[in-house]
């Protein structure tokens, strides 16, 4: 399961959607202040931002490009109760979007894909790092080889 970061700022939203997704085993953490965000972000490393763009004194678009900009790797689900969001060009910044609802199914489906892509993504990522880290030669070979000329050539183990 993940760790999951709620931005909403109604107290509300925050425990009715923390309580359905913590049913489902994922660490919740709900704030209701955008200023709060980035700090967060850093010390909880989530798997996962769910966002409501409805926000008060700040441009809720802002709020998404920061995120995106300062952790890129972070998927963020957009979840609102406004239905023009999805067609809006600057929605492509983010993971998903989810209309609030009183029936939670449509999130935790979402939510599971999301985490379920990040995962995957992960560990495409470890096995491409595993992969270069067999290819490199240890550095000593390296070394060895420049000083003897043997640039071209396979060196002994």
């Amino acid at each position: 399961m993940g760790k999951i970061l709620i931005l909403d700022e109604h107290s509300s939203v925050q425990e009715l959607t923390s309580a359905e997704l913590g049913n489902e085993g994922h660490l919740v953490v709900p704030i209701g202040k955008p200023c709060l965000i980035g700090e967060l972000i850093k010390t909880l490393e989530p798997d996962l931002l769910l966002l409501d763009l409805h926000l008060c004194g700040v441009d809720r678009w802002d709020v998404l490009e920061a995120v995106k900009k300062e952790v890129p790797h972070l998927p963020v689900l957009i979840f609102s109760a406004y239905e023009g969001y999805p067609q809006d060009p600057r929605m492509a910044l983010a993971d998903g979007f989810v209309m609030k609802s009183f029936c939670f199914e449509k999130l935790k489906a979402k939510v599971a894909e999301v985490l379920q892509r990040k995962l995957i993504h992960n560990a495409e990522v470890e096995k491409h790092a595993g992969i270069n880290a067999q290819v490199s030669i240890p550095e000593a070979k390296r070394k060895f080889a420049l000083i003897h000329g043997r640039k071209n050539r396979t060196l002994p183990a």
